[in-house]
């Protein structure tokens, strides 16, 4: 998500920046399985960077983000596997187990061989175009790529903050939502930027979600919710959205700092998972960090070009 274009030998696992209604070509109705959490509560009104210090806790300080170095970085050797991708039912539920399709890839080597991609074609932001993973995946022949950040699902615009190969695409103008990026010094870097860190941090790649789910190892879904909400009234919104079932995309780092990306089939209210599930299920899998993307309807996983999950909008 037949052009081949590769940027070195090993630039081969792409991760693609689906910005669009995944598999709705046409217009969007009340009957589309969307989690609009970014749409309802983002994109009126929202927090100053000040105000995301100022709500977290007294342990991190100042600090709003958490950066790693990267799996692999400054080394000439390339470990392999690229990317080794496994799919798994899970158990979740406190009282009434269900099981959840998980599919799950472990990202070597992510400077090298990770990207944002904006959907269907670089400039896709800019035309507000709605793509598929699978053809936007083609830019770059990837391996494995799924959806990654929220749209506007009126007009299909780009939201977040956007960075493609060192190419800033867009700049949301301080918005506190959590974003995954890579730095050209190596770095993994999760949580809220400032203004100034938007170029300061000389981010190669940069997508934005909504909920830091897992931060230094443990959950930090009710801080982020408190940080990404806009006032009293809106909470509420963003409480359902981490609450209800549904199919959810994430990507993070183990230890090691490799990447690691994770998705769950679902139908938003009637499977899947709630972040917190999420959560523990990412802890499990050895996530130090983790950011949630768009899930829902959108939520798409391709792997050698064949889509392997479960998607619950309309081709």
């Amino acid at each position: 998500m037949q052009k081949r274009y590769y940027c070195s030998p090993i630039y081969v696992f792409l991760f693609i920046l689906s910005i669009f209604l995944q598999i709705q070509c046409q217009s969007v109705d009340e009957h589309d399985d969307l989690i609009q959490s970014y749409f309802t509560s983002h994109l009126l009104k929202y927090h100053s960077h000040r105000h995301t210090r100022d709500c977290q806790h007294i342990l991190f300080g100042n600090v709003t983000k958490s950066k790693h170095m990267a799996h692999g970085y400054g080394s000439s050797d390339i470990i392999h596997p690229i990317a080794e991708t496994r799919h798994a039912i899970k158990a979740v539920g406190q009282f009434i187990k269900r099981d959840a399709q998980i599919h799950f890839t472990v990202v070597n080597n992510p400077v090298r061989s990770i990207s944002v991609l904006e959907p269907g074609y670089k400039g896709g932001c800019d035309d507000q175009i709605r793509s598929t993973t699978p053809k936007s995946a083609e830019q770059k022949n990837c391996l494995m790529a799924i959806n990654a950040g929220f749209f506007n699902t009126h007009n299909g615009s780009c939201l977040g903050n956007v960075i493609s190969d060192g190419k800033v695409v867009l700049d949301s103008n301080g918005v506190q939502n959590a974003h995954f990026g890579i730095t050209k010094d190596g770095h993994l870097f999760f949580g809220y930027l400032s203004e100034i860190d938007l170029v300061a941090e000389q981010f190669q790649q940069l997508v934005g979600g909504v909920i830091w789910l897992v931060r230094d190892g443990k959950k930090y879904i009710t801080e982020s919710i408190k940080i990404e909400c806009q006032d009293t009234q809106e909470t509420g919104t963003l409480e359902r959205f981490a609450n209800v079932m549904s199919a959810r995309s994430v990507v993070g780092s183990d230890k090691d700092g490799r990447v690691l990306i994770m998705q769950v089939d679902g139908k938003t209210d009637h499977n899947g998972m709630s972040l917190y599930e999420m959560a523990d299920v990412l802890l499990e899998y050895g996530f130090v960090n983790a950011i949630n993307l768009d899930g829902g309807g959108s939520a798409t996983y391709v792997v050698n070009d064949t889509l392997v999950n479960y998607p619950t909008d309309r081709w």
